[in-house]
């Protein structure tokens, strides 16, 4: 009955839309026909949102695409979390302090936090509470993502951590700086100060795992997490994830009885399933989009904002052609950013000059980037042995598959056909796009980040510095000895005014070699149906989105 409901809810509310598409030219449009509404919250309901592609891990140690990222933090929870502005706040830890030399903190946890119970050889998660977590769960946790015998695990941001790097390294049996002190408190220890640390303890691949399901599982723990999240993992149906409400949940359970992420790879089709009321959310297709935004009875229903994220194509900068500064100069006088954020993105994207997105510290609005310019981009290439293009190699430009990512590259094609670039295009799944670029198959790539914390270290040292080409984040192989120095003093920079301004001096240098084609920086924009309550977007992106808060009015479900 729950379902029954539910679809005839949705049938009024597009059919009051189709009326209102049928009678706009006659005087406007009238109000859509809503659900009754709840004055408080209620318990019940699956929540569906469909994914572009299939998540890549469900172990937060190995976490580093987005959507593995937004499943594992619905049943992972990590000792702090960003807040509606991107500020920390506790989450299993209740409090924390930070020594006068700016070298230790001391995080206190909560009492009251309870892992997922499982059963059977599977480790299927039940309802039943699970033992309590403590701080030896913390200490395991990053020994764990830092463990020399797993090579692929995104430990390597937690080498501040004073011993961590030997640790990783192999040439220590233990991390020096994590030591439990009771049952509920741990301290870290830097190597040097480091002003965002608190913010890395919010990061998707510190997530908090217990110990015996861990090791029990081994590689199959990726596939059957177990955490302290307010979902539990439900189980895979096809394409589709299933995770149930956790109701012993620290926080209270979360009001939806679960949720279900199936897989449609086109925009397109999982519009046309939320119109049909198959969804509870969805994104906008391009085509859509002002149309939704103008339309006053769907506009309510709306929203979005900037994220903190960047869109860029990448040069493998140690393969030719694209080992010469001039030729990715010349490149990226030849795209037109504009056009392609006008004409593709319907302009739902911010034009970008420099990597750091406004809201970001550090962001400079005055960086010198690139814009169209077509005979600097012929003479840069002249410069470079190609005049007019004669004698450049054919270059092949991959991307992952999504209908809006080969419209773009269409666009980007012809734009290096006006000066004398022959270019292909190579387009596939985005695990295998990503094992391309990571491995520096891909020399010539779409590419896209979106903020873990909300820092300019998490954009220019992660992306840029020579310690983490490959996997690490630095796809482009770009290495500078200066630019690291730069990045390097940045990081261990207490005063925020310095710290700011060289992550600006980088910023620049990076730029003028031009390792990326900066295109856009990012918006995040979402349609709920009438009944959903809760979903509140930031510029932290979907990954952050708290589902736990989200509920449905009674008479849909």
């Amino acid at each position: 009955m729950k379902n029954v409901a539910r679809f005839f809810a949705v049938c009024a509310f597009w059919a009051a839309i189709m009326f209102c598409s049928i009678v706009a030219g006659c005087g406007g449009s009238p109000e859509p026909v809503k659900p009754v509404e709840s004055k408080d919250p209620v318990y019940g309901g699956i929540y569906r949102r469909a994914f572009s592609d299939s998540f890549l891990t469900l172990d937060p140690s190995f976490v580093g695409d987005s959507f593995s990222h937004e499943l594992c933090r619905q049943m992972f929870d990590s000792l702090i979390e960003f807040d509606e502005e991107g500020k920390v706040v506790p989450s299993l830890a209740k409090a924390w302090s930070l020594s006068e030399d700016h070298l230790t903190y001391t995080v206190r946890l909560r009492n009251d936090v309870r892992f997922h119970a499982t059963t059977g050889a599977d480790n299927h998660p039940t309802a039943n509470g699970g033992r309590l977590m403590g701080a030896e769960d913390v200490e395991y946790t990053f020994r764990r993502l830092l463990d020399p015998a797993v090579p692929g695990r995104k430990g390597k941001i937690f080498s501040v951590i004073s011993g961590a790097a030997a640790y990783q390294a192999g040439k220590a049996s233990s991390i020096a700086g994590i030591k439990v002190t009771a049952s509920d408190t741990i301290e870290f220890t830097l190597e040097k100060p480091f002003a965002p640390f608190l913010s890395l303890l919010a990061l998707s691949n510190a997530f908090i795992v217990p110990r015996e399901d861990a090791e029990a599982l081994k590689d199959g723990y990726a596939s059957a997490p177990v955490g302290t999240g307010p979902f539990l993992w439900g189980g895979q149906r096809e394409k589709t994830i299933v995770l149930k409400a956790n109701p012993n949940y620290f926080r209270g359970r979360p009001y939806l009885d679960g949720i279900e992420f199936p897989v449609i790879e086109d925009e397109t089709e999982r519009f046309k399933a939320f119109r049909r009321g198959e969804f509870m959310q969805a994104d906008v297709p391009d085509p859509e989009y002002k149309n939704i935004k103008q339309d006053p009875v769907l506009s309510p229903y709306f929203q979005e904002v900037s994220r903190w994220g960047v869109n860029y194509l990448g040069f493998n900068v140690q393969k030719p052609p694209f080992d010469n500064v001039k030729v990715r100069q010349a490149i990226n006088y030849a795209v037109d950013r504009e056009a392609i954020v006008k004409l593709i993105l319907n302009d739902r994207a911010r034009v970008a000059k420099g990597i750091l997105p406004p809201g970001i510290p550090a962001y400079n609005a005055a960086v010198r980037g690139y814009s169209l310019d077509i005979d600097k981009a012929k003479a840069l290439l002249t410069e470079a042995g190609y005049p007019d293009g004669k004698g450049f190699p054919e270059i092949t430009l991959w991307f992952n598959r999504e209908s809006i990512h080969s419209r773009t590259a269409e666009f980007i094609l012809a734009n290096l056909r006006d000066v004398g670039i022959n270019c292909n295009v190579h387009e596939t799944d985005f695990k295998d796009h990503l094992q391309a670029v990571e491995s520096g198959e891909a020399s010539f790539f779409r590419m896209g980040w979106t903020v873990d914390y909300p820092d300019p270290d998490d954009f220019l040292y992660a992306l840029f510095h020579s310690k983490n080409v490959g996997p690490g984040g630095n796809f482009t192989r770009y290495s500078n000895p200066q630019v690291d120095e730069v990045l390097e003093k940045a990081r261990f920079e207490i005063d925020p005014k310095r710290r700011n301004t060289l992550y600006q001096r980088a910023e620049q240098m990076i730029l003028d070699e031009a390792p990326w084609v900066v295109v856009f920086h990012y918006t995040t924009h979402v349609i709920v149906q009438p009944y959903v309550h809760g979903l509140k977007l930031t510029p932290m992106g979907s990954p952050f989105i708290p589902y736990r808060s989200i509920w449905m009015s009674p008479q849909t479900h």
